[in-house]
């Protein structure tokens, strides 16, 4: 006999298999794993990761200044900041926008290499790396936020204008697509044996 929930309504099942079938409370069908949910997951942040090289290459703002546009990938924003030694804005955003997408996507990588590769780890140390990749995943979207709320806010056409770039949409589809990956992923997997 083996116990298994129910991921729609948390009822919990005796079984003599883990067999799929339909829940008796929520009529949700009820599988011993989420299907081929390593497999999405990994497509997913491999996209990700090749969303994440326009994003730095690519400008994230365009600034309009008395008809003179500059344009500034997030990291010439971060050196910008530097010159103005605004350290601490330098440092949160190369922190919301490198570093944190960085560990994010590598360490997504390293978890579903790990479980496929059979990495001499603890499971629960995975687990605990998965968990914080979790908790800092909409950390990342800081930078799409104060582009949007710039943009939206400084409008005087040709005098003072700012507008995302490129950059910008290829960096909020990559933080998207890393939270979907981390949601679809199923933890279950890695105990797994």
């Amino acid at each position: 006999m083996v116990l298994v929930s129910c991921r729609n309504c948390h009822k919990v099942f005796e079984r003599e298999d883990y067999s799929d079938f339909t829940c008796t409370r929520c009529n949700h069908k009820v599988r011993h794993r989420i299907k081929d949910s390593l497999q999405v997951s990994l497509a997913l942040t491999i996209c990700a990761i090749l969303l994440y090289i326009p994003a730095m290459l690519y400008p994230i703002m365009e600034v309009t200044k008395f008809g003179i546009t500059t344009e500034s990938t997030i990291f010439e924003g971060v050196i910008s900041f530097l010159e103005y030694e605004n350290y601490f804005i330098a440092f949160v955003i190369f922190t919301a926008s490198i570093a944190i997408p960085i560990i994010k996507l590598a360490g997504l990588i390293f978890i579903f290499v790990s479980i496929k590769v059979n990495v001499k780890m603890s499971n629960s140390i995975r687990v605990i790396i998965f968990k914080f990749i979790e908790a800092i995943g909409k950390w990342s979207m800081i930078d799409i936020y104060v582009v949007a709320l710039l943009s939206s806010i400084v409008q005087l056409n040709e005098i003072f204008n700012i507008k995302g770039g490129i950059a910008a949409t290829s960096f909020a589809l990559m933080v998207i697509l890393t939270m979907i990956a981390a949601h679809r992923f199923d933890t279950r997997i890695i105990w797994d044996e």
